[in-house]
């Protein structure tokens, strides 16, 4: 066993003294916090504060780097608004090449019936 460690130093009874003052004068206060705040006046200041303080938490959230940030924000944005413009410029592709063939159908069925019709003409 090390000698060091078993050795404990201990207080004195002015040093617990002071240390039980200090406590006792941190629970004087936090009692005098408590009674303050019921106060209508302390009260409206506390919430006022509560309320600066959100404020400040969601202006540092939009600033910062984190998902919610901003920038973290406009960049989804962006790159959904890319994939909408790319949807657009696929469908406009469609658009353009889907009334060509349906053009060249039409002239095909059309070309058909004709045949069709002039054979059973000729037959009749």
């Amino acid at each position: 066993m090390n000698d060091t460690n078993s050795k404990r130093t201990q207080r004195t009874p002015s040093e617990i003294i002071a240390e039980t003052e200090a406590k006792l004068e941190r629970l004087r206060l936090k009692q005098a916090k408590q009674a303050a705040s019921s106060n209508p006046e302390v009260a409206t200041m506390l919430e006022n504060k509560a309320e600066i303080q959100k404020q400040i938490r969601d202006a540092k959230k939009i600033l910062g780097n984190g998902p919610q940030s901003g920038q973290a924000r406009i960049a989804k944005h962006e790159r959904w608004i890319d994939k909408i413009n790319d949807e657009i410029h696929e469908a406009e592709d469609i658009l353009a090449s889907g009334e060509q063939r349906l053009s060249v159908i039409e002239g095909r069925i059309q070309a058909k019936i004709s045949t069709i019709v002039k054979n059973y003409e000729a037959n009749a």
